[in-house]
C-alpha cells in the first residue's frame, strides 16, 4: 500500500498490523525519495533510494533511529 502522506501511512500500518492475520509481525513504514511516497508494507527491504520511518507490530509503533 503506499500514501503521499506520513499520517496517512501510519494510520494504514496500524490497521493492518491489528488484523489478525498479522498478528505479531511488523508493519513497515517506509519513504520513497524517488516516488516521494510511503509504502507500508510487511517485508523490510531497504533500497539505497529509500529510508525506514518506523514500523507497527500489534498496534504499537516503533520509531526506527
Amino acid at each position: 500500500m503506499k500514501s503521499k502522506s506520513i499520517d496517512e501511512a501510519k494510520s494504514m500500518a496500524k490497521d493492518k498490523s491489528l488484523e489478525t492475520q498479522h498478528k505479531n509481525e511488523a508493519i513497515y513504514i517506509i519513504y520513497c525519495s524517488r516516488s516521494e511516497y510511503f509504502y507500508v508494507d510487511t517485508d523490510s527491504l531497504i533500497r539505497l533510494w529509500e529510508r525506514l520511518i518506523g514500523y507497527y507490530e500489534n498496534g504499537v509503533y516503533t520509531v526506527e533511529k
